[in-house]
This record gives C-alpha cells, structure tokens and sequence, in this order.
C-alpha cells in the first residue's frame, strides 16, 4: 500500500472528469455488448472496441499525469459545461417527485412559477415581473 502512495504521489488522481470518463467507458462497453458488436470479427469490432476502451485510457493518462495544473483546467472546463446540465436534471426531478405543485414558466421573465394543484383555472401572477397570466392547475 505505501508502494501505491509512493508512486501516487505528485501525480493528479481522481477528478469529476476523471469519474465522467469511467461512466462514459461503461455505457459504451454496455451498448457495444448490447449489440453483440464485441464479439464478431472484422474491421468493424476492432474500431468499436478502440472505441470502447478510449475514455479508460484517457482517465488512466490523466490520473497518472503530473501536470496538475493542465488537469486541473481540462476539469474546470469540463464542470462550466457539466453544472448547468446536472443544476437542469437536478431541478426538473425535483419538480417530478414534487405531487403538490405545478410549475410554469412566466411568459414575460421566463422564471419558474410554483401553484398549488387541483385548483382549476387560475389567474397567476408573477412575484418578479408582476404579469399576470390564466392556467389550468
């Protein structure tokens, strides 16, 4: 175990990116042996199974890297673009598991808007904007 410290050390290791690469190698390799695309012969299984092993051998490149720093900008590249995507899903499973409530989106600042459900045709106004608007809840 110290062997591994050792040689760990100075080195980048884990990261977001790192763990997004890993999933990415697993979906892949999935839906390659989904298809059966692993085991057949040919031209054509070699590129997808090149394919298949890509993102593990960039995590493994770059875990062992010791180039932190270049590291560490690909990450803070990879998180601009990944936040907003998983603050997206994050807030639209919340509002799926959310039984109480209905959102909408205000038509004149575009802001989402929480109304009680089973109400029938209300008219809703909006806090930020002040515009009003009818809606079915």
């Amino acid at each position: 175990m110290n062997r591994i410290r050792q040689f760990m050390y100075g080195r980048y290791g884990m990261d977001q990116l790192g763990f997004a690469l890993v999933i990415l190698g697993c979906v892949i390799t999935f839906v390659l042996s989904l298809f059966g695309l692993r085991y057949r012969g040919g031209w054509g299984a070699l590129i997808f199974r090149v394919l298949g092993m890509l993102p593990y051998l960039v995590f493994v490149l770059r875990a062992l890297s010791k180039d932190i720093e270049k590291r560490r900008a690909e990450n803070l590249r990879f998180l601009k673009v990944w936040s907003p995507c998983a603050a997206f899903f994050s807030k639209k499973a919340s509002q799926f598991r959310d039984k109480e409530h209905k959102y909408y989106n205000c038509p004149g600042c575009s802001r989402t808007l929480r109304v009680p459900k089973g109400k029938g045709k209300i008219e809703i106004s909006c806090p930020h904007c002040g515009r009003k608007f009818k809606k079915r809840t």
